[in-house]
Parts: C-alpha cells; structure tokens; sequence
C-alpha cells in the first residue's frame, strides 16, 4: 500500500512538473486558480445579500410525500467522499484536473446568477444542512448557515461534473450512484426543492460544455510524456 502511493504521488509530481514546463498550462493553472479563490469570496459576499431577500415558496407534491429526516452527517460524508475521488482520480492528469476546475468556477458563477434570477423560500419543514467547511467559507456573516441557496443544488452539480468529467467507468458508477444517494438524502431533510436537485445537472453538463469549446480540446487530453 505504502509502494503503491509512493509511486502515484511520483506519477502525480513528474506529471505537474512536466505540464508547467508549458506556458499555456502554468497560465491556465494561475488564472483557474486565482478566478476559484476570488469566486469564493464574491459568492459569499452575495450569498449574504440574497439571503436578506424575500422569495417564494413552492408547494412541491414530492417533498410533501416524503418523511423528513436529518442526514447532515452522512450528506456531509458523501460529499466530501465524492470530491476526494475526483482529486485523487485526476491529480495525475494535469490537462483534465485544471479543466474540471474551471468548469466548478465556472458553475459556481453560473449558481449565483441563477440563485438571483430564482428568489426563493426554503421548503416548508427544512432541517438546516450542516456542512462546517461550507459554512466556514459561505455563511451569512454572524455564523448562521445560509438557505437561501437553492437554485440550483450545489452538491448535485458538483458531483454530476465530477462524473462528467471522469474517464474510469467504474469511478463513473461510484459517483453517479454517490449523486442518486444525496440527492435522495437532501430531499429528505427539506435542503432543496425538487426541480433545484434535477435541474442540477443539466448545468454541469452546459459548465464542462462551455470549457472544453473555450479550450477548444478535450478534457480528456491524456497528460504529457516525457
């Protein structure tokens, strides 16, 4: 075990050091990165905004047929699971990682448009997710969680692109089935409405789209060889 993440942590530093011997790769990676911090800090600065604002609450025939159940934990570890696989699925691939990344900056921007054109009221009976690293990046300001993110699910559209954008068909069943099992989860406790969970990968897909036109390649290029 040890020899065998040895050797991918090798694989993972050669195959870096390899692709930042190309310009468009080490600017591509400062300019992915740079945009993922200043989004992040933009998004809560208008995630505070919004959730001083009056929406609207729907009436959703699914949501009232299902029991309510408080899943924190587990929605918590699921996510965090998912997002660990992608990173460890796609280190080694410096071409793919930077572009998953900027289709998540890229889908986050499009969620905050989204979340201002879509007012709305969190659904009757919600238990409030609980997610600390979240809501120590995005919270309203005085350390209460923000709810008023609904349009469209931050954690289905951030799985969906991981799936989107693995190659292995087996981390591709891993994922998708991770994304059915969270979605569920957050139904069940009330975190979003049904047309935010299933409009949510529609998004992803349009994200990972939109990137690989504006690169005008794959984001399956295979990593540089010596």
């Amino acid at each position: 075990m040890v020899n065998l993440l040895q050797t991918y942590f090798k694989e993972v530093i050669n195959n870096w050091r390899i692709a930042f011997q190309q310009r468009n790769i080490r600017l591509q990676f400062i300019l992915t990165a740079v945009s993922y911090i200043f989004l992040f800090k933009y998004c809560r600065m208008v995630m505070v905004i919004f959730e001083q604002r009056k929406g609207i609450q729907i009436i959703d025939p699914l949501l009232t047929r299902l029991p309510v159940v408080d899943s924190s934990t587990l929605i918590f570890s699921l996510t965090y699971s998912a997002l660990a696989i992608f990173i460890l699925t796609n280190l080694n691939n410096p071409m793919r990682f930077i572009k998953g990344m900027q289709a998540y900056t890229l889908l986050l921007t499009m969620r905050t448009i989204t979340i201002y054109l879509v007012p709305l009221e969190p659904p009757i009976g919600m238990i409030v997710l609980k997610d600390t690293v979240s809501n120590f990046f995005m919270n309203s300001g005085n350390g209460t969680y923000i709810v008023k993110d609904l349009f469209f699910s931050g954690h289905i559209s951030a799985i969906m692109l991981f799936f989107l954008v693995a190659e292995n068909k087996t981390i591709k069943i891993i994922l998708v089935s991770l994304a059915v099992v969270i979605a569920s989860l957050i139904l069940l406790q009330r975190v979003h409405y049904t047309m935010d969970i299933i409009a949510a990968p529609f998004f992803s897909y349009l994200a990972i789209k939109i990137v690989a036109a504006l690169n005008k390649q794959s984001l399956t290029i295979p990593v540089v060889q010596e």
